[in-house]
């Protein structure tokens, strides 16, 4: 049996394992969705709402007179609405799509990083993909209404299909990796600052390379698709607002608290507030960010007592800043689909530490992003075990 054939056995094997997991953790298949919808003081419960709203009453969500405001993930309604549609009124179906899912997002993941490692890290990559979901993903949010599980699906279809249009002239899959981006800013607002950068990355792209035609349909496609809210937001209240308000820069902005020291009576904005606090209370200001990324890194007591070290993640940062090392060292030139990777990188978690609540229930706000940079952990391990047994320097 030839490599590719049982890599394609492997891949088929890990979306089956997450499904049979959902499973047993299911039986006796009960419906919970009524107890879901009177939980009315979480997202999970307005999830469902808004979707039986768009079940019962179209796609405009009428039951909301104004703008969209929350929960943040608009377009989850919709894929919940769409399960309600397919499966009937029921959670189990939404949980169980949802585990297959989260195996399939790995299986693209590990298709689109695969080739960058040998085959034994690979495989290695695999196992820890894995162990990721079971550990960070199913446990805790597969089994919930929360749009993280749509926007890690998308990420992945995107990063494996923009890859494939970049690297073979494909338009067709480019242009569908557009449909999942837009999908992915529509479930996860903070992917917006992404789209923006990648969109000016691929115009700088393509006029240095002479092929503008096939990034402007990848960014007219784009555009279409995350502007979705938008023109529900314009039909149904007559304005213009593109993403839901809690996910606006200034609704989303989660500052530690401003202590009573400080005089902010004369001032009556956001960011006027806050550098009245950074002027005033620079050291508070400062560790209030730096318990930020510690969070990022693993450490998620430094924000929330309760939590716990999570040393797997620090590892995965470790890797991923020791293969950032390489990549200057070497003056490494990069691909197109690798600086899109590395701009989703930075700007996803930039975006969080500086506006948004890491901590909102648990970690989930973190899992998009979490699965690439593991991914250029092991391609940095695979480097470093190159270099052990060749005793030189090579490019990652």
């Amino acid at each position: 049996m030839n490599a590719k054939r049982s890599n394609l056995i492997l891949a088929f094997f890990v979306p089956l394992l997450f499904l049979v997991i959902a499973l047993v953790r299911l039986y006796p298949f009960e419906n919970t969705l009524p107890q879901i919808i009177a939980d009315s003081g979480n997202d999970w419960s307005k999830y469902a709402a808004n979707a039986l709203d768009i079940k019962h009453n179209g796609i405009l969500m009428p039951d909301i007179e104004g703008a969209y405001e929350k929960p943040a993930s608009f377009f989850y309604c919709y894929f919940l609405a769409f399960c309600f549609f397919l499966f009937g009124e029921n959670n189990i179906p939404v949980y169980l799509l949802q585990n297959l899912m989260l195996g399939l997002s790995i299986v693209f993941v590990w298709f689109t990083f695969r080739n960058k490692m040998s085959n034994i890290i690979s495989l290695v990559f695999l196992f820890a993909l894995i162990v990721f979901g079971l550990t960070d993903v199913s446990i805790y949010y597969t089994f919930r209404f929360l749009g993280e599980n749509l926007a890690l699906f998308s990420l992945s279809v995107f990063f494996l299909l923009f890859l494939k249009g970049i690297e073979k002239n494909n338009l067709k899959a480019l242009l569908i990796s557009a449909l999942f981006l837009g999908i992915a800013v529509l479930t996860r607002p903070n992917i917006f600052l992404f789209a923006i950068m990648l969109i000016a990355l691929l115009m700088l792209y393509g006029f240095k390379t002479q092929k503008v035609k096939p990034l402007l349909l990848f960014v007219s496609v784009l555009v279409i698709t995350s502007s979705f809210l938008a023109i529900r937001n314009y039909l149904v209240c007559h304005c213009i607002q593109i993403m839901p308000s809690q996910g606006m820069l200034f609704n989303m902005i989660a500052f530690h608290p401003i202590p009573t020291s400080v005089d902010v009576s004369a001032v009556n904005s956001y960011f006027a507030a806050y550098l009245q606090y950074f002027l005033q209370e620079p050291l508070l200001f400062i560790m209030h960010y730096l318990k930020k990324v510690l969070f990022c890194f693993g450490f998620l007591n430094a924000v929330v007592p309760s939590y716990h070290w999570f040393p797997h993640w620090t590892l995965m940062w470790l890797g991923y800043f020791t293969y950032l090392f390489f990549l200057v060292r070497n003056k490494t030139k990069t691909t197109l689909h690798e600086k899109a990777i590395h701009l989703f990188i930075f700007s996803y978690f930039a975006s969080l530490i500086l506006v948004g609540q890491v901590e909102n229930y648990g970690f989930r706000m973190l899992i998009p992003g979490n699965f690439f940079v593991l991914s250029f952990a092991f391609i940095a391990l695979d480097k470093l075990i190159y270099l052990l047994k060749n005793k030189t320097v090579v490019s990652p």
